[in-house]
């Protein structure tokens, strides 16, 4: 091959752009991304967290590979990606925990460290935390539906970084390694890929321009399912990718001693939070959100719905309000309707297309060991990293064999 069109400037396909190189790839690329900057879309708008606690094996394992690649970030690339394991606690009601219990030697098995709590121990990672609920009024609780906390499960592996950052180092390393190898055309949005009998010849961008390629890696995130619909009229060569809201606020911090130090939490009903320059980041996936390209904050959603478990479990966060206008901010999950995985490898009926997508929030989190395996695939024809991710393969949803991921916030 001496020609590679990418697909997005976010951090998977810098990614992939990055270790194609690594990985002993020769050729030109061309990397297409809609925006003036790289980075700008959900790779900009995520929490910036990072975890290996799933409940599917190549999670685990995509993620295990990736924190380490993320740890060694600065002497391998040169660059401070603020890469910081503060942990991710989860917090659970009995019956979930009495599940988690009987789960836990998956972890084990897989080498992921997790650590389970009793109730009465969260207070030692989370100042100020109250597993009861005898504190609170009986007519509130009906509408916040709140048990009691039975336990606990701490990851001191997970923590925070900033995707940014890694993305364009990224593409930079890649650029100033292969000056004549790699173009980035931003600015560019491709409208279509192009097929000649099923088998991929190029890209047509926005000017009705085609550029032509031996290979056509669609790493365009929450945007990649529409692309390819636009490509193709055939239902059955299409992803089951959409673009999905998530909303995140920057708050002010609790005036509780230590909070600052607090890891990644994720309390009743899918509201979770950390500490981030003195301020704390919140989010929780709205169950009523819409697919669509909606990028606008809710600020009544947060104040009218996910303080007020805040302020439940920990009094004090009732003071924690959005700073300012620009301290709130919607981004799109480029959501796998099917069982809310990524789908990595070359088409099953489209050939040369290769597909990175449908990551349904984890894309950052799994951005290192995508890059490797995508690269071995493409120049190799196998995965010999992490094998396991052949189960992400398009093939899947027409066998009916779907990896369904059940930890996801």
């Amino acid at each position: 091959m001496s020609h590679i069109i990418i697909i997005g400037g976010g951090i998977i396909g810098g990614s992939i752009l990055y270790h194609l190189y690594k990985n002993g790839y020769r050729g030109k690329t061309t990397v297409f991304e809609r925006k003036s900057q790289l980075a700008q879309e959900s790779t900009s708008l995520s929490a910036g967290a990072f975890r290996n606690i799933w409940s599917t094996k190549v999670n685990l394992l995509l993620t295990n590979y990736s924190i380490a690649a993320y740890k060694n970030f600065k002497e391998e690339l040169g660059e401070n990606i603020g890469f910081e394991q503060i942990g991710y606690l989860f917090t659970y009601y009995e019956k979930e925990f009495e599940e988690l219990k009987s789960f836990k030697h998956f972890f084990d098995e897989n080498n992921v460290r997790v650590v389970l709590l009793k109730p009465e121990e969260i207070k030692s990672y989370v100042p100020g935390y109250i597993y009861t609920i005898d504190h609170i009024d009986k007519e509130v609780n009906d509408i916040l539906q709140m048990k009691e906390i039975a336990g606990g499960m701490f990851g001191p592996d997970c923590g925070i970084f900033n995707p940014t950052t890694a993305a364009n180092r990224y593409f930079e390393y890649a650029k100033e390694k292969n000056p004549d190898k790699i173009e980035i055309k931003l600015n560019n949005e491709v409208k279509k890929i192009i097929f000649r009998e099923n088998k991929v010849v190029g890209v047509e961008l926005l000017d009705n321009s085609i550029v032509e390629a031996d290979i056509v890696i669609l790493s365009a995130g929450a945007f990649s399912g529409d692309i390819l619909r636009a490509s193709t009229d055939n239902s059955d060569y299409q992803i089951p990718v959409v673009p999905w809201k998530r909303m995140l606020f920057t708050v002010k911090m609790p005036q509780i001693k230590d909070f600052d130090k607090i890891p990644m939490t994720i309390i009743d009903n899918g509201v979770y939070f950390h500490p981030e320059k003195g301020n704390l980041i919140v989010g929780r996936a709205n169950p009523e959100q819409r697919f669509g390209y909606d990028y606008k904050p809710e600020p009544d959603y947060y104040e009218e719905q996910m303080n007020y478990y805040m302020a439940t479990r920990i009094p004090g966060m009732e003071y924690c309000r959005i700073i300012s206008s620009q301290s709130m901010w919607g981004g799109l999950y480029e959501h796998n309707t099917m069982d809310k995985n990524g789908i990595i490898g070359f088409h099953s009926d489209l050939a040369n297309l290769f597909i990175a997508t449908g990551f349904s929030g984890h894309g950052v989190m799994e951005a290192p060991g995508v890059g490797q395996s995508s690269a071995e695939m493409i120049l190799e024809n196998r995965y010999k990293t992490i094998p396991e991710v052949k189960d992400l393969a398009y093939e899947r949803f027409r066998k009916k064999e779907l990896i369904k991921e059940t930890i996801v916030i």
